[in-house]
């Protein structure tokens, strides 16, 4: 396998002319928004948005940097003052100073194990795991040196072209990962030998989103699969999971609704609530044996009485306000609500296409 990893210095790549380059000055406690943009068409973005003065500014690194972020925007994590943005599809991870915008250095792939990466997990400052869409391997890499360090096998079997691993969460020296493509398996990985250990099944089929809460358990949410006219795999019927991260034992599974949009969970700040998307937004304590009947927050709707397509959700983790991504048609440039933790809208405002992942500064 070929890795090719570098600190990127100038703005323009080959050029030291910045003079396309805007100057930022983020030093408050902003929110990063990541916007997935549309598969293959290259318009993944970065906003920011300022909760104390609701101003935002809208593709950040394009302006930071003088060149495009690139296709499809995945996920983005921060850590000591740098954020990392997976671009799935362009197959790279960005760094940028959360303050500047500007690029610190990236990690790119040729080869054949960082393919499409998805997510970034920080077992320490000086190593972090990535998961990927067709990789058979969870990648590791130096997150300070932005170098590629090793790889651990997931003992997977493609399905379809897919060998996915998807979200990571750590409980004690254990990070479990959820196999979301044609799978219906989370994977458990020793942080101390980096190796898979043991893998959990599922009842249902593609396990799309799963965080863990503050007594050690993983809450799993699938979509279901897929049950199309030309494709039929499964039933698209989502299920919610309680799973006791020691022993692997599944302590709950709820069948929910037929989703229409992207089912998410989020959990907030003292990790004890669950909010969770399945077509509207769900609030749940970890104490509680099922979702609740009625929803927290409903979707809005067009003038047609059709419910837009809720895509990503964030939770500030000092002050509980919720952020919530509309796709709205998957085309136009969605919108973020921002309520309280009361469930009251506080703002909303335009983004990039597809906003999905969000980051507190």
């Amino acid at each position: 396998m070929l890795l090719s990893a570098s600190l990127l210095t100038a703005a323009c790549s080959g050029s030291d002319d910045t003079s396309g380059e805007e100057h930022f000055s983020s030093t408050g406690k902003g929110v990063f928004v990541l916007c997935e943009g549309n598969f293959n068409a290259g318009n993944a973005t970065l906003s920011y948005y300022d909760p104390e003065t609701k101003k935002v500014e809208n593709g950040v690194f394009q302006r930071a940097n003088d060149r495009k972020l690139g296709d499809t925007g995945q996920s983005i994590i921060l850590r000591n003052g740098v954020a990392y943005i997976a671009v799935e599809n362009s197959g790279i991870i960005w760094a940028i100073d959360a303050i500047t915008f500007r690029v610190k250095g990236q990690v790119s792939a040729t080869g054949t194990r960082i393919i499409n990466p998805r997510y970034v997990h920080f077992v320490n400052d000086t190593k972090a795991y990535v998961t990927d869409l067709y990789s058979p391997y969870i990648n590791m890499i130096n997150p300070k040196t932005f170098t590629w360090t090793g790889a651990i096998s997931t003992k997977q079997a493609e399905s379809r072209g897919y060998c996915s691993t998807e979200e990571m969460v750590q409980v004690g020296k254990y990070v479990y990962t959820n196999c979301w493509s044609y799978s219906n398996k989370l994977l458990v990985i020793d942080t101390e030998t980096d190796e898979m250990v043991k893998e959990i099944t599922l009842s249902s089929w593609q396990p799309k989103s799963m965080k863990a809460d503050k007594n050690g358990k993983l809450w799993v949410i699938t979509d279901g699969g897929y049950s199309t006219d030309d494709e039929s795999f499964s039933d698209n019927i989502p299920h919610l999971y309680r799973i006791d991260a020691e022993t692997g034992v599944v302590e709950m599974d709820q069948a929910l609704d037929s989703d229409e949009a992207n089912v998410q969970i989020e959990m907030n700040g003292t990790k004890d609530v669950l909010y969770i998307i399945n077509n509207d937004i769900y609030k749940m304590n970890i104490t509680a044996s099922h979702l609740p009947v009625r929803p927290f927050i409903e979707a809005p709707k067009d003038a047609k009485g059709r419910r837009h397509k809720l895509y990503g959700i964030g939770v500030n983790p000092r002050n509980g306000d919720i952020y919530v991504g509309d796709a709205v048609d998957y085309s136009q440039a969605g919108v973020v609500y921002r309520y309280d933790a009361n469930g009251v809208l506080v703002d909303q405002f335009r983004v990039g296409i597809n906003p999905n992942h969000f980051a507190f500064k």
